[in-house]
């Protein structure tokens, strides 16, 4: 092999220098990118002259060249965004995204997303975020890879209510009273209000007193004002319901539940100002006893509701994405699709941080957040770069020293072919 081929040999050091030193200045300048995962680059030897004998003595180097461009796919640092929309994942797993137009998917752990104006879950080139559906209640999940849609705009129908949950306390000590419509303050010990829906999500306020009428027995009764019912009178009440609790000698209720909270009247059923019957509601006072403490109530829940709209969008730690409504309810979406692969090393990168699954990565693997291995969702967070500047830096004057010691190869040997010329 002449002296010539240790230009070739400097050549080749110095273009997988500058390669090198390009993958540095990649990474450095990726330093604030949300989810990018910087790289590394791996050189490998030129084999120059062949094998010619059996003892192997003829192998002489021709140089070097890039073997591969590596991906660090170790985990950023996860940084608080108080966008509702941001979300990172906190151990394995990509986001899939979706291209509209070809429907190629893409991944990415890069997970700032809104809302796009035809309510997709986007990310900031416009893909669509996937995963799985939930049903229009909410409460089945439908494992299909879809794309992710919000509608803001929806409105959840209202909800008849039809059992109130009611826990409280009546005072022992009370004496005896006998109850009467037309005085119920001056002839019950406990009063308190609720609101209950009817099949147009209108609300009806009922106050609901307590008597006592013996020992360990008490009589409640359920009002509504005249001006709430067909044919009424503002300000004169109107029976809605009746019934009666006992209580054993140590305080704890023994009567059955759940019981009927409206009670259709012997005039015929009540018949609300705006033409509907009441609804069939029942009470469930379970849970309610009679200690010798002030009367309190402690627990009143209804299961009706009004119809609302949507007020805002969130994302729970298991990847659901909650709509919350302006009448006090929540109801899940969509739960966000990770991806993982067998070789993550074989993804190609695409740049605006997206990877592209190929042959040598394998098929993507999908799941949810904390299932099958998958890292969980951070919601309003985002997973910084996991470039480490001082190992860049680091690595940065060691590829400026190997450069420099190629160009003394190149330099040298054109000096020795120079001596060689001047031979006389």
């Amino acid at each position: 092999m002449s002296v010539t081929s240790s230009f070739y040999s400097g050549l080749s050091g110095l273009d997988t220098h500058a390669t090198a030193m390009r993958v540095i200045g990649d990474n450095i300048a990726n330093l604030h990118t949300t989810g990018f995962k910087s790289s590394t680059v791996h050189f490998a030897d030129v084999l120059g002259v062949s094998l010619t004998g059996v003892s192997g003595g003829n192998q002489t180097g021709a140089g070097v060249r890039v073997s591969s461009v590596d991906a660090n796919f170790i985990q950023g640092s996860l940084m608080t965004t108080d966008v509702a929309t941001d979300v990172a994942v906190n151990g394995k797993g990509f986001f899939v995204v979706q291209d509209p137009l070809t429907e190629e998917m893409f991944y990415t752990r890069a997970g700032h997303f809104q809302v796009d104006n035809r309510g997709y879950f986007v990310n900031t080139q416009g893909y669509r975020v996937q995963g799985y559906l939930y049903d229009p209640t909410g409460s089945n999940l439908i494992e299909s890879l879809s794309a992710i849609q919000i509608n803001q705009n929806s409105m959840i129908p209202p909800r008849v209510s039809s059992l109130v949950n009611m826990v409280l306390n009546l005072d022992a000590s009370e004496s005896a009273l006998t109850w009467d419509i037309n005085n119920p303050a001056g002839t019950s010990h406990f009063s308190t209000a609720l609101n209950i829906y009817d099949s147009l999500g209108q609300s009806h306020q009922i106050r609901v007193y307590f008597t006592k009428t013996d020992a360990q027995t008490w009589e409640w009764n359920s009002v509504i004002d005249g001006a709430d019912v067909q044919g009424g009178t503002p300000g004169t009440l109107v029976s809605y319901g009746t019934g009666t609790v006992t209580f054993d000698s140590n305080g704890q209720l023994s009567t059955g539940m759940p019981m009927n909270f409206y009670v259709r009247p012997s005039s015929g059923d009540i018949v609300f100002a705006n033409g509907l019957t009441a609804p069939a509601t029942e009470v469930d006072f379970t849970g309610t006893s009679q200690y010798g403490s002030p009367s309190a109530i402690q627990v009143l829940v209804q299961d009706g509701y009004a119809a609302g709209t949507v007020s805002g969008v969130s994302i729970d730690d298991e990847g659901n994405i909650v709509a919350s409504y302006t009448n006090g309810t929540r109801r899940r979406i969509a739960c966000l699709a990770l991806a993982d692969f067998p070789n993550l090393n074989g993804l190609a990168r695409k740049g605006g941080n997206l990877f592209h699954a190929t042959t040598t990565s394998g098929d993507p693997l999908y799941n949810r957040s904390g299932v099958g291995g998958m890292g969980t969702i951070c919601s309003s967070m985002l997973e910084e770069s996991n470039v480490d500047m001082a190992a860049e830096f680091i690595k940065m004057i060691i590829i400026q020293r190997g450069y420099q010691a190629n160009t003394k190869v190149i330099t040298t040997t054109d000096e020795m072919l120079a001596q060689l010329i001047n031979i006389r």
